[in-house]
């Protein structure tokens, strides 16, 4: 299991980097970091119990910095995770710095629905971006008003069959499709 959290400032990090990389050495065993100008990325390899977004908030209020974090999903090998970083580079410059001081994948793809394309559809489906049956039983099942039942009965399985393809779904990307904000975006990834 790989993660990563992203730490973007408007000025330079340089200054902040060691608060910042004993605040989370505390909570977090990092791997590795990387620092740049503006930017610092550290990157671990275990299950946290707190909420991240709940951590920057606080820091980001305790230290009157100016940042904003974006903390990952998980992955399964490193070059997922360091592809998935040089994406999301490329995404958080295309957001207004002052707009959200936490994100994730569900923030960064409200931002971008505006401009959705395959690469963001790919990184944000994983690896079921190419896969019909589990976009067929998203589909059905967000078409059916999230109702389970449904939807098994549409797609000619189990009720539990649907859960479980649910279930892995949420664990693989992140996005719970029993969640209405969640289910929003999925159906405009799926397009």
């Amino acid at each position: 299991m790989y993660r990563y959290i992203l730490i973007e400032s408007k000025k330079d990090i340089k200054s902040e980097e060691d608060l910042m990389i004993s605040f989370f050495s505390e909570i977090l065993s990092i791997s590795t970091f990387e620092r740049q100008s503006h930017m610092l990325v550290m990157c671990f390899e275990h299950a946290i119990d707190m909420s991240l977004s709940d951590i920057i908030l606080n820091m980001i209020a305790d230290t009157y910095s100016d940042l904003r974090m974006y903390a990952s999903h998980v992955f399964d090998n490193t070059q997922q995770r360091d592809n998935h970083i040089r994406f999301i580079k490329k995404q958080l410059a295309q957001i207004e710095f002052n707009k959200h001081a936490y994100l994730d994948d569900k923030i960064i793809l409200k931002e971008a629905l505006d401009r959705l394309d395959d690469k963001i559809k790919a990184f944000m489906l994983r690896k079921y971006h190419q896969d019909a049956m589990m976009h067929d039983t998203l589909k059905a099942y967000l078409e059916a008003n999230q109702n389970m039942s449904v939807a098994a009965k549409q797609l000619y399985v189990h009720r539990n069959t649907l859960i479980q393809r649910i279930d892995k779904f949420n664990q693989v990307t992140g996005f719970d499709p029993r969640r209405f904000t969640d289910a929003f975006l999925i159906y405009h990834l799926l397009d």
